[in-house]
């Protein structure tokens, strides 16, 4: 599609924010989606988010993936930042930093979303970048500008103390989702980790030196979006639309 633009975002909880990489089984790419922690907001009677909610869900992936693993004893009765929310198939952001960039987006471009994962047994590297979603945008709001009616649909707008200038992102239900199984797009190269050589090559390259993934301020741009997509769509990811189960739904078409 002409003219398409895409954000490579990373986005999910990791040392930084929560003390915690979510695992990933480096023999399936079977990982759980983590958000990251909400911090003091109040939420919106009815509207809380907790990392309690997916605690069930991390016990039957564990024992799915024979991983000796518990849930995080520093999150219970947490509340979380659930963003992206691919139930609701949204995505909020700032309206500054990165999220002005966002900010930039309109229907039909792309927002495809990696964290850091902890593997649950030994491999060649300390943690797994990887890509577990995407997200092709419908239509953006702004907070102030969204029905109360679809506050429940995003992060940003599940809270009392919420900033009107945020954005948020609708994405089409049918072209977005969190994958079935990440796609580990990263190496630890020329002392940080950057995207491997030939999937940058397979992308036509992101807009950051050298494929730098470790820690960005802005997130990078993907410079041949549409050649991102058919690399994607060999991958034969199936997308969900729910953020921890694994019901999913019928092959995308972009």
């Amino acid at each position: 599609m002409k003219d398409r633009k895409g954000l490579l975002m990373r986005v999910g909880i990791d040392k930084t924010d929560g003390e915690y990489n979510a695992p990933i089984n480096p023999s399936t790419n079977d990982y759980i989606y983590m958000p990251i922690l909400q911090g003091k907001d109040d939420f919106i009677p009815g509207m809380k988010t907790s990392y309690n909610d997916l605690s069930s869900y991390f016990e039957s992936w564990s024992q799915r993936n024979n991983a000796d693993i518990q849930f995080p004893q520093h999150l219970n009765n947490k509340t979380c930042h659930l963003d992206p929310d691919f139930e609701f198939s949204t995505y909020g952001d700032q309206a500054t930093g990165r999220g002005l960039r966002v900010a930039d987006l309109k229907e039909w471009d792309l927002l495809a979303f990696f964290a850091s994962f902890k593997p649950i047994n030994k491999c060649d590297h300390n943690l797994i970048y990887a890509l577990y979603g995407i997200m092709v945008v419908d239509k953006i709001f702004k907070v102030s500008d969204m029905p109360e009616n679809e506050y429940h649909k995003n992060a940003h707008t599940r809270i009392m103390n919420r900033n009107g200038d945020h954005l948020v992102v609708f994405a089409k239900p049918s072209l977005s989702g969190r994958f079935d199984r990440a796609i580990p797009i990263g190496e630890f190269r020329n002392r940080s980790y950057r995207v491997k050589n030939e999937i940058l090559d397979a992308w036509g390259n992101i807009g950051v030196k050298d494929g730098f993934i470790q820690r960005s301020v802005c997130p990078p741009w993907f410079e041949k979006p549409d050649l991102f997509l058919k690399w994607l769509e060999s991958q034969q990811v199936k997308l969900i639309n729910s953020n921890w189960s694994q019901d999913s739904f019928c092959r995308q078409d972009y």
